[in-house]
């Protein structure tokens, strides 16, 4: 008698699950690219910065699911406890918090689902996914940040975090082990760590005068605060017998509410009033290529298309621009005149190819797309310019170009 398995006993496929921290991304970018700005003027560098680590992300994780965790500008309830909290930080620039608003704009093009909660910020958006998915043992979770904060949520291998270490292309994927390197102590023991050191970042007082070495030889050895100070009061000789110095000691007795109340706000929560739904088709099911495509479009995101029809599976790498063999059905005369208008259209695009003009115009085809450039030169009163003066340069360009120029050599040397 023979016994069907069923998709369990075979042994399903690990899913990746990828959650973004796009708060923490946009702001990262923000601040390590030029403010880029598009052919209209608007800002766009921390959008790019976005929609670079998105791509980088499909590329090198090659997740099954994304989500988005954002921040909303009420007060959280650590403000609510603490108004000092994130105090030493500016106030948010109107380029940034335009470029905030814009960007679920990537996401509702990807279908990517968005997550938010009045009162708390993004990582406890990631923090409360975690918690909710942890039973999940086909799921595997990556958190995509631009900071630190959420290394307290790493587990072994299913929760990891990919985190950017400088700019937003210098990346590290950090697992329980890699934490362990780098601190000397598990995930769960950050927010201890914070407690004791501080984090000005985010205007965590911690214990003043205790620094990372000291905050890190006590995590170690004794593990959360409140472990550490049930030791202290029982027998503060151990912590002399680890290095730790009379006056360090001095200020572990004379602020232990400072320190728990520091570590209560570095914990990220994981009961935000959310509940997380692990999509029912994969990312690449959901995506509006299109609409994807537009959006770069008007945000002249131009080279990344070509990156966003790979990484989408909808065009394979070999064929990517294959709209460019339309070039070879046009003579080299006609594509000159187009790239020309498209020039005087948008001067930013100083050697036109056929993917600027189809995607200006959102044509398929270089002949549907002339029309539309002739129309647009009518409409900017471009025309003269274009016929008067551009086009019969053609020519003579040409001829300067294969017969070549002379120059007076001697003379460009007194000029230099």
């Amino acid at each position: 008698m023979s016994i069907k398995k069923t998709e369990k006993d075979k042994g399903q496929k690990t899913k990746t699950l990828v959650l973004l921290d796009v708060h923490a991304i946009l702001h990262r970018a923000y601040h390590a690219l030029p403010q880029f700005t598009s052919s209209k003027g608007v800002p766009t560098g921390a959008l790019y910065g976005v929609c670079a680590m998105l791509i980088k992300i499909i590329e090198e994780l090659k997740p099954d699911y994304i989500a988005a965790c954002y921040d909303l500008p009420e007060p959280t309830f650590r403000h609510e406890a603490y108004k000092e909290y994130k105090a030493g930080r500016g106030k948010t620039e109107d380029d940034l918090i335009s470029q905030i608003i814009k960007s679920r704009d990537i996401f509702i093009a990807f279908g990517i689902p968005m997550y938010d909660a009045v009162g708390f910020e993004a990582d406890d958006m990631l923090g409360t996914i975690v918690e909710q998915t942890k039973n999940d043992k086909d799921l595997k979770v990556i958190i995509a940040s631009g900071d630190m904060d959420t290394l307290q949520l790493v587990d072994d291998e299913k929760v990891l975090v990919y985190t950017l270490k400088k700019g937003i292309n210098d990346t590290i994927l950090y697992n329980e082990k890699a934490v362990k390197e780098r601190f000397g102590f598990g995930p769960k023991l950050l927010p201890d760590y914070k407690g004791l050191r501080g984090d000005p970042s985010d205007n965590i007082i911690g214990i003043k005068g205790i620094g990372e070495k000291t905050a890190s030889i006590l995590i170690s050895e004794f593990g959360t605060i409140e472990s550490m100070y049930k030791k202290l009061k029982k027998d503060e000789e151990q912590f002399k017998a680890v290095g730790i110095k009379e006056r360090i000691i001095a200020l572990l007795k004379d602020n232990e509410d400072e320190a728990l109340f520091s570590k209560t706000l570095a914990t990220i929560r994981l009961d935000a009033p959310i509940k997380f739904t692990l999509p029912k088709k994969e990312w690449k099911d959901e995506i509006d290529l299109k609409k994807a495509e537009e959006l770069f479009t008007e945000l002249d995101f131009r080279k990344m298309i070509d990156r966003l029809k790979v990484v989408t599976g909808f065009v394979p790498p070999e064929v990517v621009g294959e709209e460019k063999v339309e070039v070879e059905k046009t003579s080299d005369e006609e594509m000159v005149r187009a790239s020309i208008a498209m020039w005087l259209i948008n001067s930013d695009l100083t050697n036109p190819t056929l993917d600027d003009i189809l995607n200006f115009t959102k044509k398929n085809t270089f002949k549907e797309a002339v029309p539309i450039l002739v129309e647009e030169l009518k409409k900017r009163d471009l025309e003269k310019v274009y016929y008067d003066i551009e086009l019969p340069l053609i020519p003579i360009l040409e001829d300067a170009h294969k017969r070549g120029i002379k120059a007076n050599v001697e003379y460009f040397k007194e000029l230099r």
